[in-house]
């Protein structure tokens, strides 16, 4: 299952800047008596307006009522208090007690930024940073979250940091990225925590250092943050940071999964459907598939599809798996596009059609697939939804080998060895046969073993050649059982009788004539 764990090996990434509401308003004390506040309040008083605005506002001694807290608010924000100021424009933003209005939200934040605010800093950077009510700018954006950073908030920090790590408005200065974040994950940010551990992660700003990396994504982790729980079990699903350990993976898979988090929920359905770190059960996993699936995830789709192709945890089901390769492969992911040429190949879940099958496995060996570069140099070789041409198929074939493909590289070897496509070259053959034969591909064992019978492209050993004999024989090849045969009641000579190097017994039948199909072996028995 080779290419089944791709969507696994997606590199952790800082998370864009993300909406984050603006801070709620401070509190106001409430050490003072109701009453007094509500008599200084009709006085004049600001900070009694301002207080008695925030107890209606959360409800403290009072009923709740959002417009009774803009209306007090607005009255010390007219006398310019910066709180006040604030937290009017904070009701403007979410809609609370008056009609939501980026505009009049801004200008109350400028206000209480100009008076030195360091929540309205932040808010309006933010505002300048993602066009909130405004056109976007982001060196706007820097030197607000600079004053606000300056004061300590720990948000505009995190902002700060995200703009030295982008290059948005200032230079990219990655130490400083790393600088600012630590200020703000010290005051327990959680998202400067996962953002530290990913620049240990990946020594920006500083040497490499996975320990530490893994040390920020658990703090990160420890206050529920998903990306962090994610990244915890990503540094022990491959041992980075810690020692390999799949239980310890799915548990903090898990933890994100139940976030909500979908690239967690494809790793428990990954480690659920390989028994890593928990009992195989691919009922389970196709439901974690699922929750995945529905968030968009391409790799999830189509692993539902593999699934349904292959009866595990439900029953073979062709319409349904192609219905969820077509999902994946609509959003150009390679493995759903291989899969879904595959069956169009066989006619499986659709009618036949090697046009479609040609086509989607172009659209595959072009991102880089290399089964689905084998599969293509295979059909432009055999002429299969396209005119056949041997060279092409070549090429395929080597970028397909160049990615250590077995089956690629089997197929150039013959290619060499029938100097079809490519110029005959024996010692070119002999090289490609053993790499894939060193993958145990039985093929490629009776191939080598049969040049070095006749010592083409290696020197004449018929020791080593029933070696290799052997190990394709053990494998049930019937030209490397006839092969030994023949060594034994003949001794040394040409193999006569089994001819040129065939394409192997299991290669007699066309893609859309196999039965007991796997999709990571896709061909394999197919020659080239």
């Amino acid at each position: 299952m080779k290419s089944y764990a791709l969507g696994l090996a997606i590199a952790l990434s800082l998370p864009w800047l993300a909406h984050a509401e603006d801070p709620a308003p401070g509190p106001a004390s409430t050490t003072i008596d109701l009453k007094y506040w509500v008599e200084f309040a009709k006085q004049g008083n600001p900070a009694a307006q301002y207080g008695l605005g925030y107890r209606y506002a959360n409800g403290q001694g009072v009923e709740q009522d959002d417009e009774q807290a803009v209306d007090w608010y607005r009255k010390a924000a007219d006398q310019g208090n910066a709180q006040a100021q604030y937290a009017l424009a904070y009701m403007y933003a979410s809609g609370r007690g008056v009609d939501a209005d980026m505009k009049q939200a801004n200008d109350w934040y400028m206000r209480a930024a100009q008076r030195g605010n360091a929540d309205a800093q932040y808010a309006l950077g933010y505002s300048y940073a993602n066009g909130r009510g405004m056109d976007a700018d982001s060196e706007g954006a820097v030197g607000w979250y600079r004053k606000s950073a300056a004061q300590g908030q720990a948000q505009a920090q995190y902002a700060l940091g995200y703009m030295y790590a982008n290059g948005l408005g200032v230079q990219q200065d990655q130490a400083a990225a790393l600088d600012w974040y630590r200020k703000a994950a010290d005051q327990g940010r959680s998202d400067a925590q996962y953002a530290l551990g990913y620049m240990y992660d990946n020594g920006q700003g500083t040497e490499e250092d996975l320990a530490k990396a893994v040390d920020w994504y658990r703090k990160a982790g420890d206050q529920g943050n998903a990306q962090g729980l994610y990244a915890v079990g990503y540094a022990y699903a491959n041992g980075r940071g810690v020692e390999r350990d799949d239980a310890e993976a799915y548990a903090w898979y898990m933890k994100a999964a139940e976030k909500g988090r979908a690239d967690a929920q494809y790793a428990v359905g990954y480690s659920l459907a390989n028994g890593l770190g928990v009992a195989r059960d691919y009922r389970q996993a196709l439901q974690w598939y699922r929750k995945s699936a529905d968030q968009g995830r391409s790799d999830a789709q189509y692993a539902i599809g593999y699934l349904y192709a292959n009866g595990q945890g439900v029953k073979v089901d062709d319409d349904s798996a192609v219905r969820w390769y077509r999902k994946a492969a609509g959003q150009g992911d390679a493995q759903g596009e291989y899969a879904l040429a595959y069956m169009y190949a066989g006619g499986r879940g659709v009618a036949k059609n090697d046009a479609k099958a040609f086509e989607l496995y172009a659209k595959a060996a072009g991102q880089g697939h290399a089964d689905a570069q084998y599969a293509l140099g295979y059909m432009y070789q055999s002429g299969q939804g396209t005119k056949p041409d041997k060279a092409a198929a070549a090429n395929w074939y080597r970028k397909a080998a160049d990615q250590n493909n077995s089956q690629g590289q089997y197929a150039l070897a013959y290619l060499y060895y029938q100097g079809d496509g490519a110029a005959r070259d024996y010692g070119q053959a002999a090289e490609l046969f053993r790499k894939a034969a060193e993958q145990g591909d039985a093929r490629a064992e009776y191939g080598l073993g049969y040049l070095y019978y006749n010592g083409y492209g290696v020197p004449k050993d018929s020791t080593i050649a029933a070696d290799w004999f052997n190990k394709a024989a053990a494998k049930g090849l019937p030209e490397a059982q006839h092969g030994l045969s023949y060594m034994a009641a003949n001794g040394e000579g040409p193999i006569r009788d089994l001819g040129p190097l065939r394409q192997g017994a299991t290669g007699q039948k066309a893609a859309s004539d196999m039965t007991g199909w796997v999709i990571f072996h896709l061909l394999m028995a197919l020659v080239p």
